[in-house]
């Protein structure tokens, strides 16, 4: 590894001028509307006054904010305009209109065409909120500090590559990866003779940045990518690379204190950790790593059987430290003569690493690029997508049965239900395809529905207060109130 300061782009002024004249909220109804020509404001007005930063979370150490993936955070009464609900669209670096298609859908067709334009160009994965700020990553490699109520750009700062996962937020520190979906020919040809592989064609990198000004504090460049989001405790930041690596760095000097190779390689599957324990998942060969925080000595390992080859490193594992359940999804029995899949879900224990029921959701056919479905743990519940059928699952957290199902109509033909759910106020609210749907979390029916433009793809909602927050893989950061989605929500 080695340390390399980047300078930004002689033309990013020029660009942020033409962004900021991009597509407000109105031009999700306007089809015809390229980028910049409707001349409207990129944030919404809001009628009410600002909610202190107190009133927003303090910090956020990893993905989903916890290792129960459920983003949701109350706010006080005096915070009117954000239990109100904020409303406003903000266009990062080449945003696409929200009421138009993926990017080359003519040629990729609007299967595959999403899941590229996801990939390439937008928030492909989801956003942190911390003291009013939205902290949002792009993969046309700009990372946002957005005005959480407002929608106006704080600060920009600029990567080697693409941005894909939550920023971390902690003690006035950002940090977050960079990295890439591909693999050199080389590499390919390792993984014939079986042989490790490193996924990442480019340039990958973990990032810190001061969280008021966007000033870049250090930069670590790794072998293999760093898109899968991190984890912070006790003054280290974690990361599993798609070098098969799980790295230990300090928060405030980005200097190392353990580098564990534990093989295989990291694609998406963001850190989590509970109890002084790092969990990741890793691919070829597919396994759910348990390391000691302090020390990097592998605790334990495990797999489930016929396990597809992008299985675990794509999928970020859940955890519930006060039952001690690590929750992992995963794509199984895969038939390449019938083009099916199945996905499974499974329970290991936080201390051993020992199974405790697997459960599979049905066979499906396989949607282009990411498989599997980030669960969120609510309630003694578990909430988890599987991409094939299109349907949200809700299982009992310790038994593994289904509860129900709840087929996420209208997400379109790439496949729906990556991203994780998030539980508030008695409601399941989920983001897929290019709609916000509210559901039952008891009953799986669905309460509600808003057309929110573009596509939303491994994105979780942020629920602060009456607000959502999210990433749209046509490179926004939205706002959205959640009576716009569910009108009798607050007395749900």
């Amino acid at each position: 590894m080695r340390r390399k300061f980047l300078q930004g782009a002689a033309g990013d002024a020029q660009k942020k001028t033409l962004v900021r004249k991009g597509v407000a909220a109105a031009a999700l109804g306007c089809a015809g509307c390229l980028l910049g020509a409707c001349g409207q404001p990129v944030g919404a007005a809001v009628s009410t006054p600002a909610a202190p930063a107190s009133a927003f979370p303090a910090s956020w150490p990893m993905y989903g904010s916890s290792g129960t993936h459920n983003a949701a955070f109350g706010a006080p009464a005096s915070a009117v305009g954000l239990n109100k609900g904020y409303s406003w669209n903000f266009a990062e670096l080449s945003a696409l209109p929200l009421s138009g298609p993926a990017r080359d859908q003519s040629v990729l067709g609007a299967r595959r065409a999403p899941v590229k334009t996801t990939q390439s160009l937008g928030n492909a994965v989801g956003v942190s909120v911390v003291g009013g700020v939205v902290y949002s990553e792009s993969d046309m490699g700009r990372l946002y500090a957005i005005n959480a109520a407002t929608g106006k750009q704080i600060w920009k700062a600029r990567g080697n590559n693409a941005f894909m996962g939550n920023p971390l937020v902690e003690h006035g520190i950002v940090v977050a990866g960079t990295g890439d979906t591909g693999f050199s020919f080389n590499q390919l040809l390792n993984f014939k003779k079986g042989a490790p592989i490193v996924r990442g064609l480019g340039w990958s990198s973990i990032y810190a940045f001061d969280a008021k000004s966007g000033k870049k504090l250090w930069e670590v460049s790794t072998r293999g990518e760093d898109m899968a989001s991190l984890a912070y405790s006790h003054g280290l930041v974690y990361e599993a690379t798609g070098g098969g690596r799980v790295l230990a760095l300090s928060l405030r000097t980005g200097k190392v204190a353990w580098a564990k190779r534990v093989g295989g390689f990291d694609s998406m599957s963001s850190v989590a950790i509970a109890k002084g324990v790092v969990l990741a998942g890793f691919s070829n060969p597919n396994y759910v790593y348990a390391l000691d925080a302090s020390t990097g000595r592998v605790l334990w390992r495990q797999s489930v059987a016929s396990i597809a080859n992008t299985g675990m490193g794509d999928n970020s594992p859940a955890v519930d430290a006060s039952k001690g359940i690590v929750i992992q999804n995963s794509v199984v029995d895969a038939n390449a003569a019938a083009k099916t899949m199945n996905s499974k879900v499974f329970a290991m224990s936080l201390a051993t690493g020992k199974l405790l029921w697997q459960t599979k959701l049905g066979v499906g056919s396989p949607p282009p690029a990411y498989k599997a479905g980030v669960a969120t743990i609510a309630n003694g519940v578990v909430y988890v997508g599987s991409p094939s059928l299109s349907t949200m699952f809700a299982l009992s957290e310790t038994t593994g049965k289904i509860l129900w199902r709840f087929h996420i109509t209208g997400a379109g033909p790439a496949g729906a239900g990556r991203g994780g759910a998030t539980y508030y106020h008695g409601v399941l609210w989920l983001a897929a395809g290019p709609y916000i749907y509210a559901v039952n979390p008891k009953t799986g029916t669905l309460l509600g529905k808003k057309l929110g433009g573009g596509r939303y793809g491994l994105v979780n909602p942020v629920i602060v207060g009456g607000t959502m927050y999210l990433g749209n893989s046509w490179g926004w950061t939205q706002a959205v109130p959640l009576s716009s989605v569910y009108p009798k929500w607050r007395s749900a």
